[in-house]
Parts: structure tokens; sequence; C-alpha cells
């Protein structure tokens, strides 16, 4: 491209790539809706017990954001592990946002907490093993 500031690629590669993790988020997302709507249909049609809804959140978390933070790093040249953080602390505050609007409830809890350490450790995790997947 024409006036572009050499090197900026390049530097840009060595920090978080916002396209990379916009993809991420995305990927998170459509592996965490279906899996949602299954739990929401079990829930509905058998006598689960509510109190176990927070552990199913927990581990449909760990699942989308590993599959998307490694996804998203899979070419990423470095600090990989920013970039799965990244996605990781994206989808947690997207679906923070999203049950606090729905339920008209934005309070902090231990829960609250509790997923975003989850999601940034997680998306970490994923983001050191999508760097090494190439």
């Amino acid at each position: 491209m024409a006036g572009q500031i050499p090197g900026l690629k390049k530097q840009l590669d060595e920090h978080v790539n916002l396209l990379r993790v916009l993809k991420g988020l995305l990927l998170s997302f459509l592996i965490t809706l279906p899996c949602f709507l299954a739990f929401a249909l079990f829930l509905t049609y058998t006598d689960f017990p509510e109190k176990y809804t927070f552990i199913a959140v927990l581990i449909t978390t760990v699942i989308s954001v590993l599959t998307a933070s490694a996804y998203s790093t899979r070419n990423v040249r470095s600090k990989g592990w920013m970039n799965g953080c990244a996605v990781g602390v994206l989808y947690v505050a997207v679906l923070y946002l999203a049950s606090s609007i729905i339920f008209m409830n934005f309070a902090v809890d231990v829960q609250v907490l509790l997923t975003v350490v989850i999601g940034a450790i997680v998306g970490c995790l994923g983001g050191i093993f999508g760097i090494n997947l190439r």
C-alpha cells in the first residue's frame, strides 16, 4: 500500500491482532449458542437441578474460549497468549453484558469474577496452544 509505514505490519503482528481476535470471538459464540440452546432444552424437559447451571456455563465457556483462542492465534508469530487472553476476556464481557441486559441485573459477584478469570486463563492457554499449531 502506498504511504504505509515500513515495519507497521510487523509491529501489529507482535501485539494483539484485532481482526483475528474478532474472528475468534465470533467463533466462540458460534460454539456457545448451540450449546446454550441444547442446555436450555435439556433444562426445560428434565428435572435437572438449576443450581448446576453455572457449571454448564463454565464448561461451555472453557470449550468455546479454548477453541476460539487457538483458532485466532494459529497464524500469529508471537504473543499468542495475549491474543488468546483478549478473546477470552472479550467473550466473557459480551456474555456478561448480554445476560445483564436480558435479566436487568448488572451486579458483579463472585461468579462473574470467576468467569472473567477463567476466560482469561483459558484464553491464554488456547493462545499458547494455537500459536504452536503451525
